[in-house]
């Protein structure tokens, strides 16, 4: 499986060694940070970890071609719309047309964490990961969730979901670090990212 992680729209990048070094040797993946928006259709998973930019209605309709030839689109966000993200990540997953969305809030949790409230556990399948700085998710299908003792403001504990489109899925992460450095060799982190990379879910 090949993976594409875009770096025109001002991500987190898989290249920065800082954050996410371990990130390639942890997966089973081939990661590319790809710095041509277009060359992304090589890809099998394209991952756009934190975007800054606005996407330009011709790169969504773009993201909507690939999504039908069964591509894997992954967008990850942060908590409380911090730079905007949420609100780029949601206008893409609007003009797309599906359900889901990012709140603009954040999960915590005070008895289930790594130690801060906002470094919450969740459930992913049999596994347990934990999910920094979070935003929830509404709408799709969950496949990250808290656990009863996490709180947001809308009710939802919802961490990751997906909604498929065409013969692709799109998946939409309320956190983008929880495969970072500091992460992904936390609990079951590197499964999930390996699972979400290889396009598992």
């Amino acid at each position: 499986m090949r993976v594409g992680w875009d770096a025109t729209h001002g991500e987190f990048i898989v290249d920065d060694y800082y954050y996410f070094s371990k990130l390639r040797t942890l997966v089973d993946s081939e990661v590319d940070c790809v710095y041509s928006f277009y060359k992304l259709e090589n890809y099998d998973v394209i991952v756009f970890n934190y975007p800054e930019v606005k996407f330009k209605l011709r790169e969504i309709s773009r993201i909507k071609s690939w999504l039908k030839k069964g591509k894997t689109v992954v967008f990850a966000s942060y908590y409380n719309n911090l730079d905007n993200v949420t609100g780029i990540i949601n206008s893409v997953l609007k003009k797309l047309g599906l359900e889901m969305r990012i709140s603009s809030d954040v999960i915590v949790d005070e008895k289930n964490n790594d130690g801060d409230k906002m470094h919450p556990l969740a459930k992913y399948g049999d596994h347990v990961v934990v999910m920094p700085c979070s935003s929830s998710v509404v709408g799709g299908r969950a496949f990250v969730e808290g656990f009863t003792s996490a709180e947001c403001n809308n009710g939802s504990k919802c961490f990751a979901a997906y909604e498929e489109f065409g013969r692709g899925k799109v998946i939409v992460l309320g956190t983008c670090v929880f495969w970072d450095n500091y992460s992904i060799e936390k609990y079951d982190n590197r499964i999930l990212a390996n699972d979400i990379l290889n396009g598992k879910i």
